[in-house]
């Protein structure tokens, strides 16, 4: 008897929460707060904001930094201040290069200059005797140019090599060499150091 009676009796159902009262529960919580609780994707776009402003931050202090040091390295190549130059301009071996290269009168540096005229001079000499004439100097002025500067960079090489040693050449050397051998002395970078004829030794 007592079995069946057991089965008779249903058993208790599972509280169950609708949405209105689980509403309800959050405001109450909300109240009592003082102020509503964040969700969760608000509480990681705040997180995600303050970690872009640290970022962006970061690259302005960067970017202050590289443009003051490089500002530093332009007045350095500018007053000959060979500690605070780039490192591609620093040491015995680079400044004699360059030195030898300031105290000649070379052919190279007049050529942008030159060219310029011949630019301008070709637009408004339209005749064809003046033209041809032109384009020959022209031409010719490269061509003495460019047997002026393979004549100074094997000379250069030779006093080179005989003061520091051919081991001690600098890589790219005759990069740096040439680039400054066809540039204009008064914008030459770093400055010029030497006079005209004071050939280091």
């Amino acid at each position: 008897m007592s079995k069946k009676s057991d089965k008779s009796i249903p058993e208790p159902a599972e509280p169950t929460i609708t949405p209105a009262e689980s509403s309800i529960d959050a405001d109450y919580a909300a109240v009592k707060k003082g102020r509503a609780t964040p969700t969760r994707k608000a509480q990681e776009a705040k997180n995600q904001r303050g970690l872009v402003i640290d970022a962006n931050a970061g690259n302005k202090e960067r970017k202050a930094k590289v443009r003051a040091e490089r500002e530093t390295q332009y007045q350095a190549m500018r007053n000959g201040d060979e500690r605070n130059m780039p490192p591609e301009h620093r040491g015995p071996e680079r400044r004699f290069l360059r030195d030898y290269v300031d105290a000649r009168t070379s052919l190279g540096e007049f050529l942008l200059p030159l060219s310029i005229v011949f630019v301008i001079g070709s637009l408004f000499l339209n005749t064809l005797q003046i033209g041809g004439a032109i384009i020959l100097i022209f031409y010719v002025f490269v061509l003495a140019a460019a047997v002026d500067t393979f004549l100074m960079t094997r000379r250069l090489k030779k006093h080179f090599i005989a003061k520091f040693g051919e081991g001690k050449l600098p890589r790219g050397w005759g990069f740096y060499v040439i680039s400054r051998h066809f540039n204009l002395r008064r914008f030459r970078v770093p400055r010029p150091k030497v006079k005209r004829k004071e050939f280091p030794v």
